[in-house]
């Protein structure tokens, strides 16, 4: 198993937390299995005049997690993602995958690369008893290059065209539509760089769910959209909402600048989506050799 570099440097910052984290979890869903897929470590120096040497301070900011299921209770993956989420960010911020066991088996059994992943390197931070996992096929490199070149190739096709529209729009002065087409852009480059980085398809339209798993693949995407004022907050929620306001609410409102603005954004998730996709390639290639 080797889980990512914090895990080990901080391992006991995140076993403080983990045992509260289960156990919110535990009862708002009653899991199979939990994983640890990622976290956040935030560092802190503060000096002034009066104490001009300090140490820095870090703690764990937030948990990415993965959490198996033997029945979904008639609920929608994103309801049990969300009630997960909601319980637990009193006390720490998390962002969930739910799947149910059969699935991910399933997946196992295919040879699919998030499960591979997930069963190699993932660390278990809860079985429910005497669940074991089935063995996973051995994977293929060769059809792996395959796979993410054509999605690689086709998802920011896509995505480009998607922002070619946003512009026409734009220029007609149809500022809605092209709010739309822009989220439909960073959408499509977006699950494409979770799936070409994970081999995990989102089915989701949310902008802010898809940062968030997309930031499993890429350090930067946070810091695309920051969410530390009010104008940030505003600015966000105009392309969240974009795939549903811009169509049914009457009241949508978005200027020039802002789309402006917006489509550099968008643009700058298109470029981490080709840089990504390529070392992909290419680390597979030498693994292949």
């Amino acid at each position: 198993m080797n889980p990512f570099t914090i895990y080990h440097f901080s391992k006991d910052a995140y076993l403080s937390n983990q045992q509260r984290l289960v156990d919110i979890i535990v009862k708002a869903a009653n899991p199979e299995m939990i994983f640890l897929l990622g976290a956040s470590l935030y560092r802190r120096r503060s000096e002034s005049i009066f104490q001009q040497s300090a140490p820095a301070s870090q703690h764990m900011a937030d948990y990415f997690l993965l959490i198996l299921m033997e029945s979904l209770a008639n609920k929608e993956l994103h309801e049990w993602q969300d009630k997960i989420e909601s319980h637990c960010k009193a006390f720490i911020p998390v962002t969930t995958l739910v799947l149910q066991k059969s699935t991910f088996e399933e997946w196992l059994r295919e040879g699919n690369p998030f499960a591979i992943n997930v069963q190699q390197s993932a660390v278990v931070i809860y079985n429910s008893g005497n669940y074991n996992l089935p063995l996973s096929q051995i994977a293929n490199h060769d059809a792996a290059i395959i796979t993410i070149e054509k999605c690689l190739t086709e998802g920011l096709t896509k995505a480009k065209e998607f922002l070619a529209g946003s512009e026409l729009y734009r220029i007609r002065k149809q500022h809605s539509m092209a709010a739309f087409m822009l989220h439909q852009s960073a959408e499509q480059a977006l699950r494409t760089l979770l799936k070409v980085g994970t081999g995990y398809h989102a089915n989701t339209h949310s902008i802010d769910r898809l940062l968030r798993y997309a930031g499993l693949v890429s350090y930067q995407l946070p810091d695309i959209f920051p969410q530390k004022t009010e104008e940030d907050k505003r600015f966000f929620n105009l392309l969240q909402k974009a795939y549903i306001d811009t169509r049914y609410k009457e009241d949508y409102k978005i200027s020039n600048d802002d789309l402006l603005c917006l489509t550099e954004k968008v643009r700058c998730i298109h470029e981490i989506l080709s840089d990504v996709g390529k070392a992909k390639l290419h680390r597979n290639s030498v693994v292949n050799t």
